[in-house]
């Protein structure tokens, strides 16, 4: 059974990128995380670079959702909308982020 979801690994993936897209504060966020990881990182640690936003990502909606009490409307809409925050592929979307920035800088340029 395949669970790929519009070009990502599944539907959990595909959701949470979604919200990074089109949530200003999230997407402002995120974007300041990729910056920082590119710059803590070497250029050829492209790897390193990469799982350390992914693990990032991570940490950031894991702190988000770890008391649901606590939750806004649009926090318990995203939930909703991802799922399960187990089966997302933060290096996925890490992977993403990195190369749409990659190529901001490359059409800038």
């Amino acid at each position: 059974m395949c669970e790929e979801y519009n070009g990502w690994t599944n539907r959990e993936t595909w959701a949470v990128n979604l919200w990074l897209d089109n949530d200003r504060g999230l997407y402002e966020q995120v974007q300041e995380m990729a910056g920082e990881a590119i710059l803590s990182k070497e250029e050829d640690q492209e790897f390193a670079c990469t799982q350390c936003l992914a693990d990032n990502l991570k940490v950031l909606f894991d702190d988000a959702f770890s008391d649901i009490a606590e939750l806004t409307q649009e926090g318990l809409n995203m939930l909703k909308d991802i799922g399960s925050l187990y089966r997302v592929n933060w290096r996925e979307i890490a992977e993403n982020i990195l190369e749409e920035l990659k190529t901001q800088k490359d059409v800038s340029a």
